[in-house]
């Protein structure tokens, strides 16, 4: 399992990793269906785990970008991950302007192309630190995730390890009746609410597990990850076998577990970790924030009381809420104004 890396060994050198799908790309869409038809077949795959929401571009891309650009600058290298696919707003004078290096899915999942494509975070994540070229500390975002004001290395690394955030829970056992019951839930909330339902803690449950944590396990909000390249490269060559399982699915699957949760467990059980409290993050989520929520979390971003957002199912937000959102995001991050500038807004892929 070797990865070309001649970057590692620098500890200054941080890199930024970010996963993005244009799921609008019609193309994509139609690879996304044929495979997705094949594991319903098989009955392997989560219930909301090939939800359409996962893979809408909403143009938070851009916002991530941006705003790692204006408030971490010294972030060296932004790794885009992606499917053969490049964002439409980024020709090569931009991707270089900012810094930015796309990475094929067939580069990090070299030697095991049996697996692509793969239409799961769990299981792209479980191959970011192959990333050539990857320095030894990276920051891991979604493309979701939108930094609000600046923010330094010291924010998420110390001299030999991690800062994480989150806190101490107690481990819930997922037996086969409240998985079922849990599917049936997920299934129901989706038809009559429209929310989708990620099974979330199972998932940090099954990774700390991993990590040889039974009891307990840290539980981490939506916030960017910092990561460190080795200690992610020396589990999965000593637990080659679990590699192979967890990529194995093309969509999530309850039985996975996150490599960004094993990593946090794999650090803390090495006494690298330094935990955070700070009240610095907030998701927005256009399913369940409506005008007093979002309000009240919007007026917390203008306000510069948090560092991070996570914002997801946008698609769903009202559309005044939308606006005002993206109005105060282009102000913080120097993206253009998709109301001024319409070439700004996701624009459907044209091969």
């Amino acid at each position: 399992m070797h990865s070309e890396n001649p970057h590692s060994a620098d500890p200054d050198v941080i890199d930024a990793v970010i996963m993005w799908v244009d799921g609008n790309d019609p193309a994509h869409a139609g690879k996304r269906k044929k495979y997705a038809g094949l594991e319903e077949e098989a009955g392997s795959t989560l219930p909301t785990g090939g939800d359409k929401t996962r893979f809408v571009e909403n143009g938070e891309l851009l916002y991530c970008i941006k705003s790692i650009r204006t408030f971490a600058p010294w972030i060296r290298t932004i790794y885009l991950v992606t499917d053969q696919q490049k964002p439409h707003f980024a020709d090569d004078a931009w991707l270089d302007r900012h810094q930015v290096k796309i990475t094929d899915h067939t580069e990090i999942f070299r030697g095991y192309e049996r697996v692509l494509p793969t239409f799961n975070t769990r299981t792209i994540e479980s191959m970011l630190w192959r990333i050539p070229g990857l320095a030894e500390r990276f920051i891991y975002f979604n493309d979701d995730f939108i930094l609000t004001r600046p923010v330094f290395p010291a924010d998420f690394f110390t001299d030999d390890g991690v800062v994480l955030r989150g806190r101490w829970k107690k481990q819930a056992h997922y037996g086969k009746g409240r998985i079922a019951l849990n599917n049936l839930m997920s299934k129901a909330v989706r038809k009559v609410l429209g929310i989708t339902r990620s099974m979330h803690l199972l998932l940090q449950i099954n990774s700390a597990r991993k990590a040889g944590f039974q009891k307990k396990y840290y539980r981490a909000p939506h916030v960017p990850h910092p990561m460190q390249r080795a200690i992610l490269e020396k589990w999965f060559a000593e637990h080659p076998d679990e590699l192979e399982r967890n990529i194995s699915w093309r969509f999530r699957n309850m039985q996975q577990f996150s490599a960004i949760f094993l990593a946090n467990h794999l650090e803390i059980a090495a006494g690298n970790a330094r935990f955070s409290d700070e009240d610095d993050h907030l998701m927005l989520n256009g399913e369940t924030d409506f005008s007093r929520s979002f309000g009240k979390k919007l007026r917390r971003i203008r306000q510069a009381e948090v560092r991070f957002i996570c914002i997801q199912a946008m698609e769903k937000l009202h559309p005044d809420h939308r606006s005002e959102l993206e109005i105060v995001l282009s102000q913080l991050t120097g993206a253009p104004d998709p109301h001024r500038h319409p070439l700004a807004k996701p624009q459907p892929h044209v091969s």
